[in-house]
């Protein structure tokens, strides 16, 4: 993520894990020794979230937090990536440092 460390060090963004309902508990309701309603158990799930702070650029004051939701496995996807695009550069940079070498040697 572009500037985390950055935003991080000035309390800017955070990372949370929220808890996410999908379907509240309901209660069984009898009448008698008669269900009128069985219990069902809440359903939910948790969110890895990372919360942005925004503002106004003109007036400075505080807007809603930005939150975009994260994976481990996309996380992960994005490390593999970046250390892909350094072996690339990596040897692109051989490539230039042979030629300068080559050129020096003329």
């Amino acid at each position: 993520m572009h500037k985390y460390k950055e935003l991080k060090a000035a309390s800017k963004i955070s990372v949370r894990k929220q808890k996410i309902v999908d379907s509240p508990a309901i209660s069984e309701i009898k009448k008698g020794d008669d269900f009128i309603r069985h219990a069902v158990a809440e359903k939910s799930h948790e969110e890895l979230q990372v919360v942005k702070k925004c503002f106004d650029a003109d007036t400075g004051e505080a807007l809603e937090d930005s939150v975009e939701v994260y994976s481990l496995i996309r996380v992960s996807n994005e490390i593999d990536r970046c250390k892909a695009e350094v072996v690339k550069i990596e040897a692109e940079q051989a490539e230039w440092e042979q030629l300068e070498t080559d050129l020096k040697a003329l």
